[in-house]
């Protein structure tokens, strides 16, 4: 995590040496389902951008839950000048997680990748609205228990593949120059 912090960090103060434009933006739907989320997006280029999202909850709604993950991105902007209208992106997702539902417990980490469509809503020169969804190919990795076995017998361990919706949202992204 502190890694983590670091490169946001870093890609943040180089971005505002080169007076590139910068984004700091969070998913109001993951907001709603109680896993702050905060992205990060510079401007690459004339039509491109990339960006960094970084998430996580731990009890939401006081479920037995936790997950943490990553997902970086980079954008290829249709609308003349990045973070402006139709968007089409590719992305990666790696996440580590460890649930409970019912009287099952699934531990593990998932990787990914696929891409992203959307459109960004301008709302000002500094405000935006970003609405976007991500399909993709997910592995995932973990344990499965059931409960009251301490973790020792009815141990399964499941891998596999899937193909899922991987971020869905609605953005407010704050646009500094």
């Amino acid at each position: 995590m502190k890694r983590l912090l670091s490169t946001i960090i870093t890609v943040a103060v180089t971005a505002g040496l080169k007076a590139q434009l910068l984004a700091l933006k969070t998913d109001a739907l993951w907001d709603g389902l109680m896993t702050p989320n905060l992205s990060m997006e510079i401007v690459t280029g004339n039509k491109t951008t990339f960006g960094l999202s970084v998430f996580g909850n731990y009890k939401p709604w006081g479920m037995d839950m936790k997950m943490a993950g990553a997902i970086p991105e980079f954008r290829y902007w249709f609308g003349g000048r990045p973070m402006m209208r139709e968007f089409i992106g590719v992305a990666a997702l790696g996440t580590s997680y460890d649930i409970t539902w019912g009287s099952e417990t699934y531990k593990g980490d998932a990787w990914g990748g696929g891409l992203t469509f959307g459109y960004a809503f301008f709302l000002s020169p500094h405000w935006n609205i970003e609405c976007y969804g991500s399909v993709g190919a997910v592995y995932y990795d973990h344990k499965h228990y059931y409960r009251d076995d301490h973790y020792s017998e009815n141990r399964r361990t499941a891998h596999g593949y899937a193909f899922i919706p991987f971020k869905l949202g609605v953005s407010f992204a704050y646009i500094i120059k």
